[in-house]
């Protein structure tokens, strides 16, 4: 039986250190500001209210919601340099690519920026290991809805399919109403009883017995 895993990407094949706040602060660092609360607060909401529309960069829309509360920012140049240091500051755990090379049919599907979560895979050397890719602004839609799961399923055709995720709303209970098999990724037990099975890191998905067998 063909079996085809799906991996969502951030906080599942890729960690982040440091994270979001992190990052946020590193970059107005680069480009010679100081992050303040407000402009923290203000990029994540930024980020969505520019990205459901699917026009542009996400991440332009957090840099101006940024300058909007008064940093000293200009939009287009701190989004490059957010994008850069985000990408800067992922990492692939230990035994991540070892798993994917053992597997015969890999899709990553994620809510993320395509451009972006692109240059993650590449960057880190993962793309090497993933037959296929669908980001939410290729087909502008996001999971929990059908059309992400729709068009990865399309690309990595399979008998049955085994889902990977560290968000339960977006990734583990669409799977499981699709009938996949589902591992949750998190210490949060929140995926107990609703996942088939649960790591607490992506680490720990570095060995194959994690993984529910085909």
């Amino acid at each position: 039986m063909t079996v085809g895993y799906l991996f969502d990407l951030d906080k599942t094949l890729v960690t982040y250190d440091p994270d979001v706040p992190g990052i946020f602060r590193d970059a107005c660092t680069k480009v010679g500001v100081e992050a303040t609360e407000a402009a923290t607060e203000a990029i994540g909401s930024g980020y969505i209210e520019t990205f459901v529309e699917f026009e542009e960069s996400p991440y332009l829309g957090a840099a101006r919601a940024a300058r909007d509360t008064g940093l000293d920012v200009d939009p287009e140049q701190f989004a490059d340099t957010y994008v850069e240091t985000e990408l800067e500051s992922t990492h692939v755990p230990n035994g991540v690519p070892e798993l994917l090379e053992s597997l015969d049919t890999v899709g990553v599907v994620t809510n993320g920026y395509g451009p972006v979560q692109r240059r993650k895979l590449a960057e880190t050397g993962l793309d090497a290991h993933v037959d296929a890719v669908v980001c939410a602004d290729d087909i502008e839609a996001f999971k929990p809805a059908d059309a992400p799961f729709d068009a990865i399923t399309e690309a990595v055709p399979a008998e049955e399919y085994v889902m990977v995720g560290d968000n339960v709303e977006y990734d583990i209970e669409p799977a499981a109403d699709r009938g996949y098999r589902t591992v949750f990724v998190g210490d949060a037990a929140e995926g107990d009883g609703v996942a088939d099975y649960r790591v607490e890191t992506p680490a720990e998905l570095g060995s194959l017995s994690v993984l529910p067998e085909a």
